[in-house]
């Protein structure tokens, strides 16, 4: 949106979205709020395009001051550096203009998800929406990270490769060593919220989804540990856990699990509100599901990851759902 646009944004309309995003970042916000406030992005769409436009540009410079603070050798995390190194007066300056300019009430975790938030530049490793990246730790062990995933590499003694799965997917593979093999081999040291895996010849899925973290094993075998439990996880099973507790383990189909590797994803008897979220990670934009009801529907199904708008669409004429598109690849389904 360019200066005209946003000059005939009214000062009403800016201090309702600062209310509503105030809201928003108490904690204290029920569904119904959220609704609301969808709602009004619905009457105001000039407004909440700015809101889009502002965040694009304190992205832009987060991640440009990622990149130099990497460079540099020491990353930025946030507001701070994880080493205490200060940012450069020009570019505090320009972040301070940026907020100054009409973004002050934006928190560093965007309401509803509707944009990246700033921390997300801070990890060692990151992907974008409907992005996938590989890195090597080593010629056997390589880490591919799906959409929307932050990695952090953690400082572990010479017989581990140790990361952090912040958000998102990965998968790892440790492969076994070649016959001519000679010495002792590295174990790797996956670590997500309070639990840890460790494996010296295997390969596995971690998902990590706000405090829940589902973890399988497609081959080999996992060492799970967590406050709540200690196991080993054998080729097919799969645990879920959050910081409090662990469930039972189950069994699965690992392909399911590991589709999105084949730029599908498979869905069986899920909720289409499960569905939707699915969606969300690999999508630009945002898919709102403003019908609980309509959310309750289980799907049997598989998507190309390249191109869920079609199964939006699809979505529309199977539950006679109500599709409403709106700028920034914003969908409302009602």
């Amino acid at each position: 949106m360019n200066k005209a646009d946003a000059d005939t944004v009214s000062e009403l309309e800016l201090a309702q979205a600062r209310a509503w995003l105030v809201r928003l970042r108490s904690g204290d916000a029920s569904p119904e709020d959220k609704r609301a406030f969808e709602q009004w992005c619905d009457v105001h769409p000039q407004t909440a395009h700015l809101l889009r436009d502002t965040w694009t540009t304190l992205r832009s410079a987060a991640a440009e001051l990622a990149a130099e603070e990497r460079a540099s050798g020491k990353a930025w995390k946030g507001h701070a550096a994880r080493n205490a190194h200060p940012l450069r007066p020009g570019r505090r300056a320009f972040v301070g203009f940026a907020v100054a300019a009409g973004a002050s009430w934006l928190a560093i975790k965007p309401p509803l998800q509707l944009w990246p938030a700033l921390g997300d530049f801070a990890a060692d490793w990151r992907t974008g929406t409907g992005e996938t990246r590989q890195v090597a730790l080593s010629d056997r062990v390589t880490v591919e990270m799906n959409t929307q995933t932050r990695v952090n590499v953690l400082p572990e003694p010479q017989t581990m490769h140790g990361l952090e799965l912040v958000a998102g997917e990965a998968e790892i593979v440790a492969a076994a060593p070649p016959p001519n093999y000679v010495g002792a081999m590295r174990t790797v040291s996956a670590v997500a919220g309070k639990g840890r895996m460790q494996a010296q010849v295997a390969r596995f899925d971690i998902k990590r989804t706000g405090d829940q973290v589902c973890v399988t094993c497609i081959s080999g075998t996992v060492a799970f540990e967590h406050p709540q439990r200690r196991m080993t996880l054998q080729a097919s099973q799969q645990i879920v856990y959050d910081d409090r507790n662990v469930q039972l383990v189950s069994d699965v189909d690992p392909a399911i699990v590991t589709s999105w590797r084949r730029g599908v994803l498979v869905f069986n008897g899920v909720p289409l509100a499960q569905v939707v979220d699915e969606i969300n990670r690999y999508r630009p934009g945002k898919v709102i599901l403003r019908n609980a009801t309509l959310g309750h529907n289980r799907m049997q199904a598989q998507f190309p990851i390249a191109k869920l708008d079609d199964v939006i669409d699809m979505v529309g004429k199977l539950y006679g759902a109500r599709i409403t598109k709106l700028p920034g690849n914003i969908v409302l389904l009602s």
